[in-house]
């Protein structure tokens, strides 16, 4: 054979291996989404439903699609810049306007390919027919049935209400069926047209008026939230044809699922001058890269499990892998600019995440500062829950009025997190030089000055890697140390709890008082002071009598994940199921029945302690918030040690994400620790360079905030004073659990199994080697129940050698 043919038979050959290779790495993608997650959620009656948005399972068994090649995909661990743009695999910024037109419709492409589906273009042919006209109140209501589109076979009800007076008048648009939720009320008195229109949850009693938009446009995929959205746009039209309607000011708002489709309707439509989105949350001003389950929101695996029919299928491909958006919700918003946008969320929503509001304002407030309209983007994270009320509405309209020019209300930027790395910088002063540090290798703290091999040199070098994470964790000020009541005392003997409490049903009144709903067999709860003026729950077990569990108990201290909004109660409550976090209380009464009291309590700037987050800084420059963790974790143990009830000999540490760094870190320096379980904790510093597409660092120094110090070492990670192979090995030779799935986007499975060799060795040098369990399921960053049961047996095993 010529060797021109034998070339190009090779070429085919291995073009033909590498294609099947893809098609196998792609189907075990899928594998691993179909066997790690609970089947979706079958769409209720009540709505019609397109046949891709039954079940998930149905769409991916009908068409056959693949995940996409995330390999191939690059990892994006922050936000997405939206003025930023990608030619030739490399990031270029944009400078001028030229430049953010085609990256406004490449933006769109994005979000139409993989989170809404693609709509249609508008229709050329509407036609409005009058139903009824009346006056209510010295107003005009006008009902309206718009038709359009093949054959004008779809229609969309609109109502007017219409203010006396000479126009044109301003437009409070929204989908909020009207009377049962009368936010028009108020936009009226205040002198707009309230414009309502029937694309909504059927369950409000009006039927969904986009239902139909299935059948009449059949060659476009566009989700449940994109057909509302899209019906909001055909009522913009019919408004754009009304004299007494001032076509600049068009203002648009929705709460909740509506808030959600309002946001996407101002992003895909500029005749839309202004938008407020309200509690829409995830798939709304929540990123989908703060909604991972360490969050206890709603997660994109959650979400479009519960709510197949809301967003198209492709998205829940990305659950867990959210760093391979594309785009994020920030960039939706980007699309707004520079008209109106103001992102609105109670701060202890169940489903919030105000550190991704943050970030997310953050990001696009850039955009409007490019476009020269920074005062036109606001945030307003009001206190309290999902619901809205009269005062509530209010905020949104004096928005729309200074956007439009009525009052001069003065711009809203609310922070409850409240941090960056160069304000912290600026505020306490400190400067580093990274290059001034040695460059460590994994495991060089075993090497020292000669390599160690004997217990005696390992407890020589432990004081000197203590005293370098001591550095990390910053200068904790003195403290009076006041002697622990030594008794569980009921919410009334200290004057109640925090009033978020109560907005978090936890349990209230005297001890073993749970809300009934919530009501465990296997366990009581009642209240322990600790530290500076802190309040915990302390759960204890109950016996078959239903009083108190006779001997002395071991003790488990909860570690909450990163759940600002709720603290350590948060959980997730979708369709009659509570959604796999450990922080209800039936996990609890798990641990209870093996014989475990739990205690639990909220961080500092998480949950009831929530808005003590942005002043820390200014009253602890020098110190972090992780050492305050580390502190009052301590200060946790004081007083559950000074319980007669409590098992001083046997308290244990348990956390996931934040608490499973914090369990590790509070264990390497306080011995009184028994054992400690850490799910998704474990985080490889050093390694974790910006070619790994993760947080790295910055997780620590300009996000969350929790030890500012290490900032100085982004880009110089092989500087980092200290690392978690020593953090481990400090807690040697007592039990410990590391829990690290291989699919971590925070943490790369091969970081990880590299760099836990360094404590695997000090166990056996001290020859306990048994007491060190690491286990890397195949999953994401998550502990679902399944999880918990091994974890709580473990933690069993532990206390009962």
């Amino acid at each position: 054979m010529p060797r021109r043919w034998s070339c190009i038979v090779c070429f085919f050959l291995c073009s033909t291996l590498v294609a099947d290779d893809l098609l196998e790495r792609r189907r075990q993608t899928l594998d691993v989404l179909l066997k790690n997650f609970r089947p979706s959620t079958p769409v209720l009656p009540g709505g019609r439903v397109s046949a891709f948005e039954r079940t998930w399972e149905d769409w991916v068994k009908r068409t056959g699609e693949l995940p996409p090649d995330f390999d191939s995909m690059p990892s994006i661990p922050q936000l997405p810049d939206p003025l930023m743009i990608r030619e030739n695999g490399k990031l270029i910024p944009i400078t001028n306007l030229e430049q953010w037109k085609p990256q406004k419709q490449w933006i769109r492409s994005q979000f139409e390919q993989w989170v809404f589906g693609k709509m249609p273009p508008a229709p050329q042919n509407m036609r409005a027919i009058v139903t009824e006209t009346r006056r209510q109140g010295g107003v005009t209501v006008r009902k309206v049935r718009l038709e359009f589109g093949p054959d004008h076979r779809a229609t969309l009800r609109v109502e007017l209400v219409i203010p006396d007076g000479k126009g044109p008048f301003p437009v409070f648009l929204t989908n909020h069926p009207f009377p049962q939720m009368p936010w028009i009320s108020t936009a009226v008195r205040r002198g707009y047209i309230a414009c309502s229109y029937v694309g909504q949850n059927p369950k409000y009693g009006n039927g969904d008026d986009s239902d139909a938009y299935i059948d009449v446009y059949p060659d476009y995929d566009f989700s449940c939230l994109a057909r509302w959205a899209w019906a909001g746009l055909r009522a913009v039209d019919y408004l754009y044809t009304l004299p007494e309607v001032d076509k600049t000011k068009i203002g648009m708002t929705g709460h909740s699922q509506q808030g959600k489709q309002a946001l996407l309707a101002a992003a895909f439509d500029e005749r839309i001058a202004a938008v407020v989105p309200s509690s829409g949350n995830t798939g709304e001003n929540d990123p989908w890269r703060y909604t991972t389950d360490m969050f206890a929101n709603e997660s994109i695996q959650l979400l479009t499990g519960g709510k197949p029919h809301w967003f198209h299928p492709r998205l829940r491909f990305f659950a867990g892998r959210e760093d391979k958006l594309p785009v994020d919700q920030n960039m939706l918003m980007a699309l707004v600019a520079p008209r109106g946008l103001m992102l609105y969320a109670g701060y202890n929503e169940s489903a919030a995440n105000v550190l991704g509001f943050e970030q997310a304002y953050r990001s696009v407030q850039r955009v409007y500062r490019f476009l020269g309209k920074e005062r036109n983007v606001w945030l307003h994270l009001r206190a309290g829950e999902h619901e809205t009320f009269a005062g509530d509405i209010e905020p949104i309209v004096d928005f729309f009025d200074a956007i439009f020019g009525r009052h001069p209300f003065p711009k809203v930027e609310t922070w409850l997190h409240g941090y960056t790395f160069d304000d912290w910088r600026q505020i306490s002063g400190e400067k580093l030089d990274a290059q001034l540090y040695p460059r460590k290798r994994v495991g060089d703290f075993l090497l020292g000055g000669k390599a160690i091999a004997s217990t005696a040199s390992w407890e020589q070098t432990k004081p000197t890697i203590r005293k370098r994470i001591a550095w990390a964790l910053g200068e904790e000020p003195p403290a009076f140390s006041i002697p622990p009541i030594p008794k569980i005392l009921g919410a009334r003997r200290l004057g109640g709890r925090h009033w978020l409490s109560s907005l978090f049903n936890r349990p209230r009144g005297s001890d073993a008082q749970i809300p009934p709903r919530r009501k465990m067999p296997h366990m009581g709860v009642g209240l322990l002071p600790f530290g500076d003026d802190l309040k915990g729950d302390l759960f204890y077990p109950l016996g078959a009598d239903g009083k108190p569990k006779p001997g002395k108990w071991p003790v488990v201290i909860w570690l909450h994940p990163y759940t600002y909004q709720l603290g350590w109660s948060a959980g997730l409550l979708v369709h009659g199921e509570w959604f796999g976090m450990i922080t209800d209380y039936q996990y609890f009464d798990a641990l209870a029945a093996k014989g475990f009291a739990i205690f639990a309590f909220d961080q500092i700037g998480f949950g009831t302690r929530l808005p003590d987050g942005p002043p820390f800084y200014h009253r602890y420059p020098h110190w972090s918030r992780m050492g305050k963790m580390v502190a009052d974790t301590r200060a946790a143990i004081n007083a559950l040690a000074a319980l007669q009830e409590i098992d001083a000999s046997r308290i244990y540490l348990l956390g996931y994400a934040l608490g499973g760094k914090l369990g590790l870190l509070t264990a390497a320096f306080d011995e009184r620790v028994a054992g400690v379980a850490s799910i998704c904790g474990f985080d490889p510093l050093r390694l974790s360079t910006p070619d790994r597409g993760t947080e790295g660092i910055r997780h620590y120094s300009h996000l969350h905030g929790l030890m500012p110090r290490l900032g100085f070492f982004v880009g110089e990670e092989a500087r980092v004073p200290f690392d978690y192979d020593e953090v481990v090995s400090l807690i040697a030779p007592r039990p410990a659990l590391l829990v690290a799935p291989t699919l971590d986007r925070y943490a790369r499975i091969a970081d990880v199994r590299k760099e836990i060799e360094g404590p695997k060795k000090v166990y056996s040098l001290l020859g306990r080697e048994d007491r060190l369990q690491v286990e890397t399921p195949v999953d994401f960053n998550r502990f679902p129940p399944g999880l918990q049961k091994k974890v709580f047996d473990w933690l069993a095993e532990s206390a009962h050698r």
